[in-house]
């Protein structure tokens, strides 16, 4: 699950480190946005609560920014929401890392003076940052470790039923700047191939909120008789929780390269697979090409291997209980 960035004009980088650089920039940023957008924002989370995970059209339109928390990128994807919930806290002090940020990557908003701490998955990814960024840094595992599922377990157990044997697929993000279109054609050839294979009877698709919104993937997907499903809008408090539910439904899972989707179907307990090697191997980043080589080929169970490697960098050791997590939020360490 990479995180949206969009291609921003030199008005917008401009404007952008104003807000990340000055405490009062944002402060006044945020009141803005709270007075102008709180009925809208809460109006979009309490209506699409009462949707079906395969309503992905209705579930992908755009949520109106309301900064529930100080630092913008950690209102997105429900990860402080729940985390929140998870701990009891009131209080998110770090600037939240979306997901798998791999080699010595380092995010605008982590560099910016009014990031006073930073929140990221595994040790690994936190040595990286200490190398560059002279900030308070915690680890916390998987955040899918602390949201609650949108349905409980009988619901599942029904859906479940009607779905059979269930292969997930989450497709790569090609709207946003770093990643490109694919061949969705050829790439739903080699899904219906690897269902055929292994006896599915039910062939999901995960799709990111922009692919529904901009592309036309969602009707080939549809036509093949895929069921389309999406974990919601970036600003969807319950993103991550609608997340949990959609692996939840999985028997097997599979993708076109790596992402933060991996680590979570690994913790989860759900085989991966990756099908197509292409995104992966022209990646520059020596870690991420470790980890899908671990996964390109089809193992009916997750191999030692696989899990090793996956709990290295998704922290799979750093998970904290509610107590922990509850003085981290307060004191910050």
């Amino acid at each position: 699950m990479n995180s949206y960035f969009p291609k921003m004009s030199f008005v917008h980088k401009v404007f952008a480190w104003l807000l990340k650089e000055f405490e009062v920039s944002l402060f006044f940023y945020n009141t803005f946005y709270r007075l102008k957008n709180k009925k809208k924002f809460w109006s979009a989370i309490k209506g699409r609560e009462a949707l079906s995970i395969f309503d992905y059209e209705a579930l992908s339109e755009d949520i109106p920014f309301y900064p529930l928390e100080k630092i913008k990128d950690t209102n997105y994807y429900g990860h402080a929401y729940v985390i929140k919930e998870y701990s009891g806290s009131k209080k998110f002090i770090f600037s939240l890392e979306h997901g798998l940020y791999y080699d010595g990557y380092v995010s605008f908003a982590e560099k910016r003076k009014t990031t006073k701490r930073i929140m990221t998955i595994s040790d690994v990814r936190k040595s990286a940052l200490e190398k560059v960024v002279a900030k308070p840094i915690v680890s916390i595992g998987p955040y899918i470790h602390y949201a609650t599922p949108t349905l409980d377990e009988k619901s599942i157990a029904e859906l479940k039923q009607q779905l059979g044997k269930v292969l997930l697929f989450f497709p790569s993000h090609s709207c946003t700047e770093n990643n490109s279109r694919f061949d969705v054609d050829s790439l739903i050839a080699r899904i219906q191939e690897f269902a055929n294979q292994y006896r599915f009877d039910t062939i999901i698709v995960n799709m990111y909120f922009l692919d529904i919104q901009e592309t036309d993937y969602a009707e080939k997907y549809f036509k093949a008789g895929f069921r389309i499903t999406t974990a919601g809008h970036q600003n969807d408090i319950n993103f991550i929780r609608r997340l949990k539910t959609i692996i939840n439904l999985a028997d097997y899972t599979i993708a076109n390269s790596v992402g933060t989707h991996l680590g979570y179907c690994i913790y989860m307990g759900k085989p991966h697979c990756i099908i197509d090697s292409k995104q992966t191997e022209m990646m520059n980043s020596v870690q991420i090409k470790e980890i899908g080589r671990t996964f390109y080929n089809y193992h009916e169970t997750i191999t030692e291997e696989q899990y090793n490697i996956v709990s290295q960098y998704w922290g799979f050791n750093c998970i904290k209980t509610s107590e922990e997590m509850y003085w981290l939020l307060k004191d910050g360490k």
